[in-house]
């Protein structure tokens, strides 16, 4: 348990300060926006290569990275299937609703709790890893495609690549680790500050996203999108990558582990990619806040469930 609150103070406490930063005025009006272009287009870029970069082909083949990638995958494909035949809402709003339901906080979360909870901070890698290589590219580029006028043919589709770092990063990434090429320490010294800013910039941005806003507010019509977004990452996600886990032999300490990192909130990174291409920000926003909440009862019973 103390794990589980060491984590979650250092996300609400970089929350704060950016709520009291929003309340100061001290960044201006375009405070958040330029919080969130300096996340999308230069430090999460940088920390999608680094993490790429450390990274051993085991490690990316690895079976908890197996059962991440097909626990994050199938709980979006569900709720994008399932908001397409049950919804009628816009393209946006289901992406949203999808992403947000699927990515977890695999860093300034998982990192701490693999910590305390797991003992080592090596069971969030794999996590990091779907989502820095595939997953965010590929939400990023489908974000991209339902929101530009560019969406349609090759050249819309050439053109979203190009415009996404985050794409270009994970491609470089992926490639300079098959090849096996090792850049210098220092080269990647500039790479590794802007990659530093990332996660205390996203928190600082959502927390001044927080500021004179009305989470779960009704004029808003997100509140039943929340709702299945958190269920789906509370509940959904952890009970696919159990079972997921279990179908590949793994039982004790390696499936407690595996379910704990899905049961993570939603990462801070979606609101900002919501941010970005002015989709479903109060959507994104209003899941993050309830899945951090959440997650301490969800973290609670998958410990009393599978603990070990």
């Amino acid at each position: 348990m103390s794990g589980v609150l060491a984590g979650f103070f250092i996300v609400w406490a970089l929350i704060a300060v950016g709520w009291l930063t929003g309340r100061s005025g001290v960044l201006g009006p375009h405070g958040r926006f330029v919080l969130n272009r300096t996340t999308f287009y230069l430090a999460s870029p940088a920390l999608v290569l680094l993490g790429l970069l450390s990274t051993e082909l085991t490690e990316v083949f690895s079976g908890p990275m197996l059962v991440a990638a097909i626990s994050g995958l199938l709980t979006g494909g569900l709720l994008l299937v399932g908001m397409r035949l049950f919804t009628q809402r816009d393209a946006a709003d289901v992406v949203v609703t999808a992403v947000s339901g699927s990515v977890v906080n695999g860093a300034n979360m998982g990192f701490p709790i693999a910590l305390y909870v797991l003992g080592d901070i090596s069971h969030a890698i794999p996590v990091i890893l779907f989502q820095q290589a595939l997953y965010t590219p590929l939400y990023l580029f489908v974000l991209h495609q339902v929101t530009q006028k560019d969406s349609l043919g090759p050249r819309g589709i050439v053109r979203s690549i190009l415009a996404n770092p985050t794409i270009i990063a994970a491609a470089l990434g992926v490639a300079l680790v098959l090849i096996g090429v090792r850049i210098p320490t220092v080269l990647l010294e500039p790479v590794q500050s802007l990659a530093d800013m990332a996660i205390p910039a996203m928190l600082l941005a959502y927390g001044l996203s927080l500021n004179g806003s009305r989470p779960l507010a009704k004029a808003d019509g997100y509140r039943g999108l929340i709702a299945v977004a958190s269920t789906a990452k509370l509940l959904i996600m952890p009970l696919i990558a159990c079972g997921v886990a279990l179908l590949l032999g793994m039982s004790g300490a390696s499936l407690f582990e595996v379910v704990v990192m899905a049961a993570l909130p939603t990462a801070q990174n979606v609101f900002v990619a919501a941010s970005q291409y002015r989709a479903a920000e109060n959507l994104a926003r209003d899941t993050v806040l309830i899945t951090t909440i959440g997650t301490v009862f969800a973290l609670l019973a998958v410990s009393a469930v599978l603990g070990v």
